[in-house]
């Protein structure tokens, strides 16, 4: 080895300050609480600014708050990405924030329904493909067009386990995964000769409000309301959680948030400059084959 080489250990240190995301732009689709929010979380520790779009302004506000105590730059505004006008304003809104360009968007906005293929009724599949696939293609047009102007960005949708695998149970918001997944994959086509990459992270079992919807899914036979039982006993929850990790987990362990967020980091950073149309799976080897 010569005098100023590098060693194999500063190589790799060098490699991994890539995970730096000091200056970027970062939009944040969802971040009001779960997985969003620990990735907006994430990408504000990495020095990023991030502007944050949710439903919920009570949430939304919190995590940019929560950013602004770390030191970082951050911004929210009110949006319901199932309507276009609103996933206009607010890529104009984070934009403008931004002083004209965004280098990450980060879809995370969805909806689950624990109905049974069979006793769902059409309003509740109108609401979960609203906002799980509408919303998503508004986003992803949106996101798009500017980032192909740009020369440059990083798209990643949060996808599931559920859009890759038929689980014989929470069919229709299966299906709105699925077409996640498609979207992202079309989006990429679209982007990679304009040095725009478009990813998915597809999560496993998460104890996130979505997991609670389906714990009391197990408690009404996935029937809602109509099942006549819609409460379960803290006792009987745990029970149903702990067996749900036993039986689907090969590796034991349930995802968190932070495993989720560092996977999406890791993608949208340019450690990954080469990776576009794909579905990292973290799912403690759930889907395995």
């Amino acid at each position: 080895m010569t005098e100023g080489d590098k060693t194999p250990g500063e190589e790799a240190m060098e490699q991994f300050r890539k995970l730096d995301f000091i200056g970027k732009n970062v939009l944040v689709v969802g971040g009001g609480r779960g997985i969003g929010k620990a990735c907006a979380l994430n990408y504000a520790d990495c020095g990023a600014n991030i502007f944050i779009g949710n439903r919920n302004e009570e949430q939304g506000k919190s995590t940019v708050e929560e950013i602004k105590k770390m030191g970082a730059r951050a911004d929210f505004c009110r949006a319901d990405i199932s309507k276009k006008e609103d996933a206009v304003a607010l890529l104009d809104a984070a934009l403008e924030f931004f002083g004209g360009t965004v280098d990450v968007i980060l879809h995370n906005a969805g909806v689950i329904s624990t109905y049974d293929f069979l006793v769902i009724e059409p309003e509740e599949v109108e609401r979960l493909f609203s906002i799980n696939v509408l919303g998503v293609s508004h986003m992803l047009q949106e996101g798009m067009k500017q980032m192909i102007k740009q020369g440059h960005g990083n798209i990643v949708t949060i996808s599931s386990i559920a859009g890759r695998t038929n689980m014989g149970l929470l069919q229709h918001y299966c299906a709105t995964k699925a077409a996640v997944i498609s979207l992202t994959q079309a989006a990429a086509k679209k982007g990679a000769p304009h040095g725009v990459r478009v990813n998915s992270v597809a999560p496993g079992i998460i104890r996130t409000n979505m997991w609670e919807e389906i714990l009391d899914g197990m408690a009404t036979g996935w029937q809602g309301t109509e099942g006549g039982r819609t409460a379960i006993s803290p006792e009987e929850r745990e029970r149903n959680w702990n067996n749900s990790i036993k039986d689907l987990i090969p590796m034991g362990q349930a995802q968190t948030e932070d495993d989720i967020a560092y996977g999406v980091l890791f993608i949208s950073s340019d450690l990954a400059k080469t990776i576009t149309g794909q579905v990292l799976t973290i799912d403690g080897g759930c889907t395995m084959v």
